[in-house]
């Protein structure tokens, strides 16, 4: 991996000879060790358009491979919610804090009968 100055600096060279297309940045991140993502992401920020090429957008498929599930995290987060929330309405009707309620080594309430 080549230091970001020395990246930027060839992305800009690209850009201005007119060269700086999906392929090169591709190619780019093949023989230098960085990620596609990154590459784009430098562009972005320091203002250099990306050319153009007509049916060329593998990269957006490769970086897939190495993304996050987005819906599998939130099905997790909802699920987390949905037990928090029982938790703190069971709490509510119990009619102390939950935090008085939590079961903990040494805990100094005990629970209703009732419950």
């Amino acid at each position: 991996m080549k230091p970001l100055w020395q990246v930027v600096r060839d992305l800009e060279f690209a850009h201005k000879k007119g060269r700086l297309t999906p392929s090169f940045i591709d190619h780019y991140a093949d023989v230098n060790g960085e990620r596609i993502s990154a590459l784009y992401a430098l562009c972005a920020k320091n203002f250099l358009d990306v050319e153009h090429e007509i049916g060329r957008n593998d990269h957006i498929a490769r970086e897939r491979e190495h993304s996050i599930d987005q819906a599998a995290v939130n099905r997790a987060l909802e699920e987390e919610a949905r037990v928090l929330h029982q938790e703190l309405r069971t709490a509510r009707e119990d009619g102390r804090p939950y935090y008085l309620r939590k079961p903990t080594k040494n805990a100094q309430f005990i629970k209703k009968a009732g419950s």
